[in-house]
Parts: C-alpha cells; sequence; structure tokens
C-alpha cells in the first residue's frame, strides 16, 4: 500500500466521512476541532494560571503556563487553522476531497517528504482553481491573496501529508518527549519539556486525539516503518526522521484500553560538554575531567535510569575525540551524533543492529565481533545489556576492543554498574577490571519539589577490586581528595604521556577553563558557539598549542595563546 493510499484509508475509518461541511464540531463549551482534523484542543483555559512565555511554531501560538495548584504546568497551542473564516474551511473541504481522489504516478509519493513535495506543488494550483470556483476570495489585494494562499497550502499539506496540530509539537525545540496514553480521547496529550528553567518539565497540553487520529498516526508509523503491529505484535518501534523522533506504540493485549504512543525527541543538534556546562548538568571542572579521559583513551560506562540524559552525555563525550581518531558506533535506534560528525570530517563507521523487540537482523554481539575485525578504532555502544558485554570484555582484556571504549548502561550508582555487569551478565569479577570509570547520570529535584533537572552525580573509577569516588554531588559535582592527589586512573594517563600528576591536573583545569570560556562567550554571542563545529576548532587549537609548547610543558603559556586567538576568532561572531 502507498503513502497516499495508507493516508486515504485511515482519514475514512469506521466508515465515517472524512468532511461533512461543517465549520467546526464542538464536542463540549471547551473543545473544538475543524471537520478536517481529528484533534480536539481545549480553548477554555482552566482558572489561576500564570503566563511565562509565549511563542509561536509554524502559524500555531504556544502558551507556556505555570499552575500553582497543581504539580505539572500548562502547554496551550492555538492553532490558526482552528479559527479560520467559515468560507476557507468551505474551500479547504472541496479541495481535500479532490485530492483524496486524484491520482498520480508523478513524483516519489512513498515516503512523508516525497507526498509533501507533491502536496504543495499541485496544492496551490487546486486551491485558486476551488476558489475561483467558489467564488470566494483570497483577499483584498494581490499581497493579502498571496499570503492566505501560502497558509492554506500549508494547512492543505499539514493535515494530509503531516500529522496536523500534533506537528506543533514535533516541531517545538523545547519539547523532548511527548506521552499520549489510552483511552486518547480521555486524556490530555503530555509534553516533557527541556530548557525551560520557569517552567517544570512535565506538562499537559490542551490536546486531545481521538481515536481515529492515533489509528490514522499509527498507520503512518507501520507504513513507513514496514514493521507489523497487531495482537501478535503489540509494540512498534521506529524512527520519525523528518522530526529527529523515536516512536514506541504499544496495543491490545499489551494496553486493554486501546493504542498509547511515546515520542522521544532527538536533538537535532548534538550536546557537547559546554552545552552541559550551560544548562547545569556539568560543571566546567567536570568537563575537563572528562575530556581529559576520552583524550587518555579510557573506558568509560554512562549509567542512570531512563530519561536521564545518558545518550547526550555520551554524545558530547564523542565530541571530544580528535578528528584523526577512527571511530565505530553500534546502536539499534540512531540516536548518537554520527552524520553530524562525519560533516565535521570526523573518522565515524555507524553500525544499526536489530532491537531486542524486532528479534531480526544482525544483534548487537554480531556487530561487535565485526567491529573488532574492522580495524584499530574506538569502540560507542548506544546502550551494553546483552551478551555483547561478554564479547566486549574479552576484546578488552585481550587488548583488541580499541583506543577506547565508551556506551551507556542502566544503574543509579557504581556498584549497581559493577552488580548488573558481573551478576546479571555474567561477567567475571576479574574481567571488569577492564571499566576505567563509571559515570552516573541522574535526575535530582532540588529541594523536594516536582522541578526534575538532569545532573552528572557521580564520576567513579575502579581499580583493585573497588570504586573511588573522583568527584561527588552536593547540589553541584565537587572534586575529592582523590581527583586531587591519587587517582589511578588520571596516575596512569599522565604516565603514557610522559607527564606528572601536577602536570595532568594542569591540563585537566586548561580543559575546563577553555569550556568555561566558550559558555560565558555564549551568553553574549548565542549558543552557536557551543555546538559541535566550535568544539572541533577549539579541541583543535588547543591540541596544536599543546604540541608546540610540548618542549617547555608551560600551561600559563597554553593558556595566554589559546585566550588571545579565541577572542580574535570570536570577535565578529
Amino acid at each position: 500500500m502507498s503513502f497516499v493510499e495508507v493516508v486515504k484509508e485511515t482519514k475514512k475509518l469506521n466508515g465515517t466521512r472524512f468532511f461533512n461541511g461543517i465549520k467546526k464540531i464542538a464536542k463540549n463549551e471547551r473543545e473544538l476541532r475543524p471537520t478536517f482534523s481529528y484533534t480536539w484542543v481545549t480553548v477554555k483555559l482552566p482558572d489561576n494560571l500564570m503566563k511565562v512565555m509565549k511563542y509561536e511554531i509554524e502559524n500555531t501560538g504556544v502558551t507556556l503556563f505555570r499552575d500553582e495548584q497543581n504539580t505539572e504546568d500548562y502547554y496551550y497551542v492555538n492553532p490558526k487553522e482552528y479559527f479560520l473564516d467559515e468560507k476557507y474551511y468551505t474551500l479547504l473541504s472541496e479541495v481535500m476531497e479532490k485530492l483524496y481522489s486524484h491520482s498520480t504516478n508523478k513524483g516519489d509519493l512513498s515516503s512523508t517528504e516525497g507526498v509533501r513535495r507533491y502536496i504543495k506543488s499541485i496544492g496551490k494550483q487546486m486551491i485558486n482553481n476551488t476558489s475561483e470556483n467558489l467564488g470566494i476570495s483570497l483577499g483584498k489585494n494581490r499581497q493579502e491573496a498571496a499570503d492566505n494562499l501560502e497558509f492554506l497550502v500549508d494547512i492543505l499539506t499539514k493535515y494530509t501529508a503531516g500529522y496536523g496540530v500534533m506537528e506543533t509539537l514535533l516541531r517545538d525545540p523545547n519539547v523532548q518527549d511527548i506521552y499520549i496514553d489510552a483511552p486518547s480521547e480521555n486524556n490530555n496529550v503530555y509534553v516533557e519539556l527541556g530548557g525551560v528553567p520557569e517552567i517544570r518539565d512535565r506538562c499537559r497540553t490542551n490536546i486531545f486525539l481521538t481515536n481515529e487520529e492515533v489509528e490514522s498516526m499509527l498507520a503512518r508509523f507501520r507504513s513507513e516503518s514496514g514493521k507489523p503491529f497487531s495482537e501478535a505484535f503489540p509494540v512498534l518501534e521506529t524512527n520519525l526522521s523528518e522530526f529527529e523522533t523515536r516512536v514506541t506504540a504499544v496495543g491490545r493485549p499489551l494496553s486493554q484500553d486501546g493504542i498509547a504512543l511515546a515520542l522521544r525527541r532527538r536533538n537535532k543538534e548534538p550536546w557537547t560538554l559546554p552545552k552541559l556546562i550551560r544548562v547545569g548538568s556539568l560543571t566546567p571542572l567536570t568537563a575537563g575531567l572528562l575530556s581529559f579521559f576520552v583524550d587518555g583513551r579510557s573506558t568509560l560506562l554512562v549509567a542512570g535510569s531512563r530519561g536521564a540524559g545518558k545518550t547526550s552525555i555520551l554524545s558530547a563525550l564523542m565530541m571530544e575525540f580528535p578528528r584523526s581518531q577512527r571511530i565505530l558506533t553500534i546502536e539499534d535506534t540512531r540516536e548518537l551524533p554520527s552524520q553530524k560528525m562525519q560533516e565535521l570530517g570526523y573518522n565515524i563507521q555507524s553500525l544499526t543492529v536489530g532491537s531486542l523487540l524486532e528479534k531480526k537482523g544482525m544483534t548487537a554481539d554480531d556487530a561487535l565481533r565485526v567491529s573488532l575485525r574492522l580495524g584499530e578504532s574506538s569502540l560507542i555502544l548506544g546502550e551494553v545489556r546483552g551478551k555483547e558485554a561478554r564479547t566486549l570484555y574479552e576484546a578488552m582484556r585481550a587488548g583488541t576492543a580499541g583506543s577506547a571504549v565508551m556506551g551507556t548502561i542502566h544503574g543509579d550508582s557504581p556498584e549497581a554498574v559493577y552488580e548488573r555487569v558481573v551478576y546479571d551478565m555474567g561477567i567475571p569479577e576479574e574481567s571488569f577490571s577492564a571499566t576505567d570509570i563509571v559515570l552516573i547520570a541522574g535526575v535530582v529535584r532540588p529541594g523536594g519539589t516536582q522541578r526534575r533537572e538532569r545532573r552528572l552525580t557521580h564520576i567513579s573509577e575502579y581499580d583493585e577490586g573497588s570504586f573511588t569516588d573522583l568527584m561527588h554531588y552536593d547540589g553541584t559535582l565537587q572534586p575529592t581528595d582523590a581527583l586531587k592527589r591519587n587517582s589511578e586512573r588520571i596516575g596512569h594517563i599522565a604516565r603514557s604521556w610522559a607527564m606528572s600528576y601536577e602536570q595532568a591536573i594542569e591540563n585537566i583545569n586548561l580543559r575546563g577553563f577553555i569550556r568555561e570560556k566558550m559558555v560565558e562567550k555564549s551568553k553574549n554571542k548565542g549558543m552557536d558557539l557551543l555546538g559541535p563545529a566550535w568544539v572541533s576548532e577549539v579541541n583543535d587549537k588547543f591540541w596544536n598549542l599543546v604540541e608546540e609548547y610540548q618542549s617547555t610543558g608551560s600551561y600559563t603559556e597554553i593558556k595566554k595563546e589559546w585566550l588571545d586567538w579565541y577572542e580574535k576568532r570570536t570577535r565578529y561572531v
């Protein structure tokens, strides 16, 4: 079934005609929707809300409200297409009827992007012709008519090839996760926000999806992914590449009340250590230490619960490799910034494996064994969770696992990571010693409030059968005496670089200083200065200066020269 056929079928579910000539349908005094949409929005706001922020996402107003009477805040959308002049509803209904009965062999109609291009290409002409036939004016003058035509074409595309109101959430950079609980008609759509300090992360929206809309979305996911979904296969996982979003759908018999959806956004721009400093997840000294460990070819496991930011930290760590370092990534869902790093000139190869739910395709263990034969590389595992762990630790013990190994794993403490690897995964205790550093990412609630903040809460090294904290969380990550004086890992890297422990600490402090200056500069010059392109350039300059001053080993001179270069480099940004 082609993509267009899927859309046609899902818009006429249960024998219901998609259009009925009515301007808007009012479910009650509070909710409405136009006839071309199966999504209700609540018009009347709850009492006692305090407006915090207002902005617009492609013709849809978004207002964030603080709700002091509840433990969650409010995300309110105001789609302009829900409040059109009645003549435009008539016009759109006619055009959509013609569009769904229209057949063509032109263009690529097998993907969302192809259908969007096709509808935009024929939409203007169809709207112009239909408006003339119905005697509907698009504007008082040429400019107004042109603006209204563009607006109507956007609506046409959004509600045929697109996801309707849900596109606002999918395109909003503040939205990280979207939850649709079953039965969808009885439950608000919920969102998790990130980077809005004045608003609590979890917000209910004024959006309700009908069963028809959820079924329509599911049909799209099945069509684009080619994956099954039925009572025999009640879970579907796929990616919406257009929105950099990972989708998980569950249905009967797993979800007895109907289909539930979770949509998890990925940042189009990869995380970097300076970005994590800017949002409060790290301190500059922490970033300097992590950069030092990556540069020192360490084995790092990033642990934490779901949603704690493990993949974000892992992505940021990857940006600390030099561009000359060959990198291999293994993951079942593409979340690591491999493509962006390739664009920036990194030597990186991504391997994608089948998920545990699909039970098909190459396994992570298969891919890992292949990667060990692809030459000397740093290995990055999206998640360490199965029998590939045994292969990984065997390779690390034998010295064939590459120059550095990093991955994420579930666990809320270094000891929990040890127990998971040794007891759950069956890795011998002596093999676990190949693990150099365990990072713990956590979600903290300052003062016991409902505000959830993602923070790095532990940096521990493993040596001689026990963990030693190098940094621990006390409101912020604080260095321990072990970091300052006798870290085995820092000492090992220092010896391999032919430097003293004191010089290693100077190196770490300078790396932290550099990232702190980047964050300070970004407050006036913008967040782009914290992006991967700038991080790569800044790191290149640092390494070149280290090489230039190798004979003197003077970090004071390196610091001064780097600072002079950076000020000149960013002067006209």
